[in-house]
């Protein structure tokens, strides 16, 4: 305790304007480090509200159902994460210049057929077969929509006429490896396209 009084003896008496210039420079340390702390708060604060904004664009805050992305060359690109909305996509489909009609199905089921007039012999024969099996890679329905990947199509409208329209059917599989098997078809122009009926289909 001595060498602690001893020590405080040494120390000179501060004057008023000692404190006061402890107290500004006290004080200004206090602002510095304010402005340092705050300005990554309200980034932060602005990274939430952004966040904020942005999650409804994703329907369910994940992965969507669906993405049409219209590509440079002029073919669409559809990637299917999940069966559900078929409206949406049908909707997605016509803003991109496609005139479409999707159909969700449940494993084992199809469309019960005839739903319209096919543009080629691709819809409504059981398989292409002897001299129907040399054309089946000219027929326009063949060319207009191609499966790329377990999850995405490609639409090439240039082998789409003006009035028809592209007919897709996408069935459940139930396995990851190949989640939905696809049949696309194009209905001529002038028919109709009837709603879809599922039907058991044992095949």
């Amino acid at each position: 305790m001595k060498a602690l009084d001893d020590m405080w003896q040494d120390v000179p008496v501060a004057s008023f304007e000692d404190l006061a210039g402890a107290r500004r420079r006290l004080m200004d340390g206090m602002h510095t480090r304010r402005r340092v702390v705050t300005a990554p708060r309200l980034l932060v604060a602005a990274g939430v509200a952004a966040a904020a904004v942005a999650a409804p664009l994703i329907a369910g805050g994940g992965t969507p159902a669906y993405a049409v992305t219209e590509n440079p060359d002029g073919t669409i690109t559809v990637a299917l994460n999940e069966m559900r909305d078929p409206e949406g996509l049908r909707a997605d489909l016509l803003a991109a210049g496609v005139t479409a009609d999707v159909s969700f199905l449940a494993p084992r089921t199809r469309c019960a057929d005839p739903r319209f007039e096919g543009t080629d012999p691709s819809y409504g024969s059981p398989g292409p077969t002897g001299a129907l099996r040399t054309g089946v890679e000219r027929w326009r329905s063949f060319q207009a929509t191609q499966v790329v990947d377990v999850h995405k199509i490609r639409i090439r409208p240039e082998f789409i006429r003006p009035g028809e329209t592209l007919v897709l059917e996408f069935r459940d599989n139930r396995n990851a490896q190949r989640p939905w098997t696809l049949g696309a078809w194009l209905a001529r122009a002038g028919s109709p396209v009837k709603p879809c009926t599922p039907v058991a289909d044992p095949a």
